[in-house]
């Protein structure tokens, strides 16, 4: 049987977005550094801790508050309160607003890096008459929005199909998000499929809420043939180029 015989019966395509349909460009503690340095640079104080020991006790701080429940704290607030306490413990003195401030840099600079993954709009074009497309990202609101229409594929999602985590207890692998889409599409779990480049938080979270899977692994090797394999019950598809999806569906 045809791996396109078996896909029949989907009606929604669920995508990630960072690695999958965009390019990262840069990691997330790249920018952190960067926009670290750059302040640091400017500033006349000498005793400013550097961008090594600030996101060391930036991580410690993270993982803290992961541990303690404050994960239920919306993404960004946790983000802010952990760089307030690492610059409170290194005895840095900033404006109130500083946090917030520094994490619009760094996000800017990560936006600044992304690039559109090859063959991604023309895919795109060909399933959405066919099928519900829709996006499942741990990235904010936000960043996702932005992302969609600086790369003019906002048409493909419309925003009552954009799921994104509010709080890091909602982000993928964990199931809400799922769960979510599935509500909001009036679908059963088998008729969507789950996109993305992430084992663990795309294939592992898909597959634990019922959905298939397609599992992006650019790159890696120079067969383009699909390749196909069960976890649990439930079926993955591997490719290596987005356009790959148009055998599949």
């Amino acid at each position: 049987m045809s791996t396109s015989t078996q896909t029949q019966g989907k009606k929604a395509i669920c995508f990630d977005v960072n690695q999958t349909l965009i390019h990262q460009g840069i990691h997330f503690e790249q920018a952190f550094r960067s926009v670290w340095n750059d302040y640091y640079s400017r500033s006349i104080q000498g005793d400013f801790p550097q961008a090594e020991e600030l996101w060391n006790k930036y991580q410690s701080y993270w993982q803290q508050h992961k541990k303690t429940r404050t994960a239920r704290l919306q993404l960004d607030d946790l983000q802010q309160l952990c760089l307030q306490s690492a610059l409170k413990e290194l005895r840095v003195p900033v404006h109130q607003q500083f946090a917030n401030d520094f994490f619009q840099l760094v996000r800017k600079s990560r936006l600044a890096a992304k690039s559109l993954a090859p063959n991604v709009e023309e895919t795109l074009e060909a399933l959405a008459p066919r099928f519900k497309l829709a996006i499942i990202s741990n990235s904010p609101r936000s960043e996702v929005t932005h992302l969609l229409n600086r790369f003019k594929l906002n048409n493909y999602f419309p925003e009552e199909r954009i799921f994104t985590a509010q709080h890091t207890a909602d982000k993928k692998p964990n199931i809400p998000l799922f769960k979510t889409a599935i509500r909001t599409m009036d679908l059963s779990p088998r008729q969507l499929v789950m996109v993305g480049n992430s084992w663990k938080h795309d294939v592992c979270g898909a597959t634990k809420a019922g959905l298939d899977a397609v599992w992006v692994q650019a790159n890696t090797s120079a067969s383009k043939k699909i390749s196909q394999q069960k976890l649990g019950k439930r079926n993955v598809y591997c490719i290596q180029q987005m356009d790959q999806l148009l055998e599949l569906f």
